[in-house]
């Protein structure tokens, strides 16, 4: 019922509108079309005029006076019997009318009644005004006679019945143009409500072309959008209950096992109760932060930077943590390399990949930071000599809870979740970041953010 509402609503406003232009179109049609009529009789009776004038003049010029007027005959200039003609002196004294429709001259005085002239022409004879010729309607009715009169009203029922004629397809057409714009607005409507009700395939199926068109193509993409939030909500859902029921389940069977007796509570229990639950803390923040950078709620605040500064801040906060592994770390670091960036979590950023390569680069290794211009990028790399990544997980190493070999297992201390946060601080700073093997025989992780615009 809805459709079919809105579909009647669309067609009566086209309706509506058709027939309200159709009428002020008549109007304006038949008004300027009457003023041209009577513009284009008045001409012909004044080039009839004209032409009884010529006549006149000839006959003067042959008696040399108006006595021979009645010998005259005017049939021929194709006046009507509405019409008759008055022949004026130069002292404008009547000297001859017409009085029959054949057209003859009467000599005297015109008889006297209604009567209203309609043309006037000069009668010149040698060069000389002798007289004028009037051309008077006798008829009621004015200028028009009645054939004018006839096919005046001819013409304007065909211009009303043009009018009714082009309202009814301006409806016609009105009515099948509505179901043109119903039928997307229904497809969308259709789509939304199969949402609503937990279809989450649903889609109109519309591309873009015309506005309508846009608006069902752009629901589509907001659907696909709705479907991988709720996907990705799943998933990540998914993969923390699974991350915290390791820490929660070695928690738990410890304080049951010490409670039970099978397990002295002594130092030993405690500390490994304390660094689960350290763990189980560290994992949640992380956790925490991952989210809020990917949907969108962390702050990144974007300003003229030299990208020095945060590769600095996050070398010497890592420094004590390669030291106590026997790291040997090298810093390459160009200054005035300046981004747009937000310093915090830039240096947050490369702060998770030196820990990344202190983690899983053996006692004794080797890590390298360096910080440089290539082309229109400002490039990080932190490389080490430890176990690398194979070349088929260097898509999947920044996944969040990623780990690809029994190395990179809890135990080292990693919750799967630092370098998921590269790459998200990464990609909001417009940038991206890769992995490739290591000249120093590991893995190289590699950050190329864009150069600010004036320096490039």
């Amino acid at each position: 019922m809805r459709r079919k509402d809105l579909t009647v609503r669309l067609a009566v406003a086209f309706g509506i509108v058709a027939i309200a232009t159709a009428v002020i179109a008549a109007v304006v049609i038949t008004v300027t079309w009457q003023r041209q009529f009577e513009v284009y009789v008045q001409r012909g009776v004044q080039e009839r005029a004209d032409s009884v004038a010529e006549v006149l003049a000839d006959a003067y010029e042959q008696a040399g006076s108006w006595d021979a007027v009645a010998f005259v005959n005017i049939a021929h200039v194709g006046l009507t019997g509405d019409y008759s003609v008055q022949v004026l002196d130069a002292e404008g004294n009547v000297v001859a009318y017409t009085q029959d429709r054949m057209g003859r001259m009467m000599t005297g005085q015109v008889p006297t009644g209604d009567a209203e002239v309609t043309a006037r022409a000069d009668i010149v004879a040698d060069g000389e005004v002798v007289g004028e010729a009037l051309v008077v309607r006798t008829a009621p009715g004015g200028l028009l006679t009645e054939r004018d009169v006839w096919f005046r009203a001819a013409s304007l029922r065909g211009l009303a019945l043009a009018a009714v004629i082009a309202a009814a397809i301006a409806l016609v057409a009105g009515v099948v143009y509505s179901r043109g714009i119903v039928r997307p607005i229904e497809a969308v409507t259709r789509a939304a409500d199969a949402l609503r009700h937990g279809d989450r395939s649903a889609r109109t199926g519309m591309t873009g072309g015309d506005p309508i068109a846009d608006l069902g193509a752009t629901f589509d993409q907001m659907a696909d959008a709705v479907e991988a939030e709720r996907a990705f909500e799943q998933q990540l859902t998914a993969d923390v209950a699974h991350e915290l029921r390791t820490p929660l389940q070695a928690i738990q069977a410890t304080v049951e096992a010490m409670q039970d007796g099978v397990l002295p509570t002594d130092e030993e229990r405690l500390n490994l109760i304390h660094d689960e639950t350290v763990r189980l803390g560290r994992l949640t923040g992380s956790i925490l932060e991952l989210s809020r950078l990917e949907n969108g709620s962390a702050p990144v605040t974007l300003a003229m930077i030299d990208l020095a500064a945060p590769v600095t801040a996050a070398v010497e906060t890592s420094r004590a943590l390669m030291e106590s592994t026997g790291h040997t770390l090298e810093e390459v670091i160009e200054r005035g390399v300046t981004v747009l960036g937000d310093v915090d979590r830039l240096t947050q950023a490369v702060g998770n990949l030196l820990s990344n390569a202190a983690r899983y680069t053996p006692e004794g290794g080797q890590v390298r930071v360096r910080l440089l211009r290539d082309g229109a990028d400002a490039v990080i790399e932190v490389a080490d000599s430890g176990l690398g990544v194979a070349e088929e997980d260097r898509e999947r190493v920044f996944t969040r809870f990623w780990r690809g070999d029994p190395a990179r297992t809890r135990t080292s201390g990693g919750v799967g979740i630092g370098l998921a946060v590269v790459r998200e601080i990464v990609e909001r700073h417009g940038g991206r970041v890769g992995v490739h093997a290591s000249d120093l025989g590991g893995a190289a992780f590699v950050v190329r953010i864009p150069l600010a615009p004036e320096r490039r």
